[in-house]
């Protein structure tokens, strides 16, 4: 699969509270970060791009860059994964951004490809949903038409991606229609969470990660 048209972007500029402290993209597994097994997710892109916060030193800007990211930095601070999309939707070089985040270790090249199968010049956003129409804001592709709506969405001080997306021009794929795993699109928010990834992966070295 190669994709030209469409940059892809991992948002990487939380407060990483809920990980007390720890940046979550720089955790490891199998003596792999989530930001390199993420990367190599992505390599059919031919940008890649990583938000990022203020809170990275030079030092390691420097090496996200050496491997291979482009760095945008939010504009707008503390405001959650909004301000990191607003960001990099501005300032990326695509009409479209496939958008994940650092703590999503477990998506796949599939995904991503029955996202952009459902893509046109008439689709703003595509999302997964699963049985109960629960969204999944953060393993989606955005377009840059989106943007005045989040920027009505800041001057509100109002961030919900889902917000955004019902106020799109969106479709949204019923993971129960495909051959994805739920499990694909969840997160690795706290240190129960990464204990809990390292004992099933410690007890079942087959898992896919």
């Amino acid at each position: 699969m190669v994709i030209l048209d469409i940059g892809a972007l991992i948002l990487m500029g939380g407060k990483n509270s809920r990980m007390n402290g720890n940046v979550k993209g720089l955790l490891k597994i199998r003596n792999i970060t989530f930001l390199e097994k993420i990367k190599e997710t992505l390599n059919d892109f031919s940008s890649i791009y990583l938000s990022i916060n203020d809170k990275f030193s030079q030092d390691q800007k420097q090496n996200f860059e050496q491997m291979g990211f482009q760095l945008i930095e939010d504009i707008y601070k503390e405001i959650g994964p909004l301000g990191g999309i607003y960001s990099s939707l501005l300032n990326c070089k695509e009409e479209y951004l496939f958008i994940t985040a650092c703590d999503m270790p477990f998506i796949t090249k599939n995904n991503i490809k029955i996202l952009c199968d459902r893509l046109d010049k008439d689709v703003d956003v595509v999302v997964f949903c699963d049985k109960n129409d629960r969204l999944y804001p953060l393993s989606a592709i955005y377009s840059k038409k989106v943007l005045p709506i989040i920027e009505e969405m800041i001057d509100k001080k109002y961030y919900k991606l889902s917000y955004l997306i019902e106020k799109s021009n969106f479709v949204k794929i019923n993971i129960e229609d495909t051959d994805i795993e739920l499990e694909t699109l969840s997160n690795i928010n706290t240190p129960q969470d990464y204990d809990s990834l390292k004992e099933k992966i410690k007890y079942s070295p087959s898992k896919s990660i």
